[in-house]
């Protein structure tokens, strides 16, 4: 019978500790601790018995101490380029999914697309002795790979499977992106199609989309070096002025395919600001397909992306591992895209 009367007492101290809420529900710290920190092992009265417990004596779970006995704490460091765009949320949406429920906490930071940043968040969020981690993107610096292979603890590349990973990687193919939407243009009929978007020279990711829809254009015989980018975070603003640009440089272009939809969306803006008919005489294709491209008039065409499936399954391969359960034998797993067609690239829909 759980002790519902028994006085709360903390230790000399003066923190509550696991053994004060282990007197409240009459049980022992190590099923208090696994009840806490694996809670899909104990059934959900249970665990809401614990939770009641915690609540009534305001115990806070000592994350480092518990992380040097079980080899890693609870928490698992996720780092993304950027949140200046909503292209991340969906996937941490799919994280948020599964790692909480495994009794795991996502601690998020950024590296706005610096290279020696990341390597700096690395080698301070690995000091925390993780469980896990994450990381956007397959490219690193050398002094990072080598950090990440040494720490021994599983590792989850996301959002790109064109390269080799430290460990597993879950995402898609940015070079096929760019190829399926350089064909895509063309097979319109599109003759002067540009690339427009940010980040293009130290964005890896950026880097193999831009070289997948050169090689395509070149492959049919189009000039394959019409590329606008400006390495400032990306927004609907930015959009316009990219449109601008490119119609500054390229005067005769027919058809751009934006980095995302925010772009696009901010591009398609000035068109009607200009009263530059699209798609009759600009296509527009986004990428990614956020909820704007589908929500403007005329809607945005645009490749989309499994972010929340992947970020779904990038927390599942991370428990399966880091619980030394079997997984999928493949180290990198695609998960394609596809393209949506709507009427900023084909009037007639």
């Amino acid at each position: 019978m759980p002790h519902q009367n028994r006085s709360i007492s903390p230790r000399r101290t003066g923190r509550v500790t696991l053994q004060d809420v282990a007197d409240v529900v009459g049980a022992g710290t190590m099923t208090v601790s696994r009840a806490l920190n694996k809670p899909h092992l104990v059934s959900e009265a249970f665990r809401q018995r614990i939770l009641d417990a915690v609540a009534k004596t305001g115990y806070v779970p000592n994350r480092a101490a518990s992380g040097l006995a079980s080899g890693g704490v609870a928490l698992i460091p996720v780092i993304l380029p950027t949140l200046h765009h909503s292209v991340y949320v969906s996937l941490l949406d799919g994280l948020h999914s599964v790692l909480p429920k495994a009794g795991f906490e996502i601690l998020v930071s950024c590296t706005e697309y610096m290279t020696d940043r990341e390597e700096a968040l690395v080698a301070d969020l690995l000091g925390w002795n993780p469980r896990g981690i994450i990381l956007s993107g397959i490219d690193h610096s050398a002094a990072t790979r080598t950090r990440l292979k040494k720490a021994r603890i599983p590792v989850i590349e996301v959002m790109d499977t064109d390269g080799t990973p430290v460990d597993r990687s879950v995402g898609f193919s940015h070079e096929a992106v760019g190829s399926t939407a350089a064909n895509y243009l063309m097979d319109l009929g599109r003759g002067n199609i540009v690339y427009a978007g940010t980040q293009v020279e130290i964005d890896g990711r950026s880097v193999r989309r831009v070289r997948g829809f050169q090689t395509a254009l070149a492959a049919r015989g189009l000039p394959d070096g019409k590329i606008q980018s400006l390495n400032e975070p990306s927004s609907i603003g930015l959009g316009r002025r990219l449109l601008s640009e490119v119609l500054e440089k390229y005067p005769k272009t027919d058809a751009i395919f934006f980095g995302n939809d925010d772009l696009a969306a901010g591009a398609l803006f000035e068109c009607q600001r200009r009263s530059i008919k699209v798609p009759k005489q600009i296509a527009i294709l986004g990428f990614n397909d956020l909820e704007i491209a589908s929500e403007v008039t005329p809607a945005i065409s645009s490749i989309a992306t499994p972010r929340r499936e992947m970020g779904c399954l990038a927390g599942e391969l991370l428990i399966a591992q880091m619980e030394k359960r079997s997984a999928s034998g493949k180290r990198s797993v695609d998960l394609g895209f596809r393209l949506v067609e709507r009427a900023s690239t084909k009037a007639t829909l």
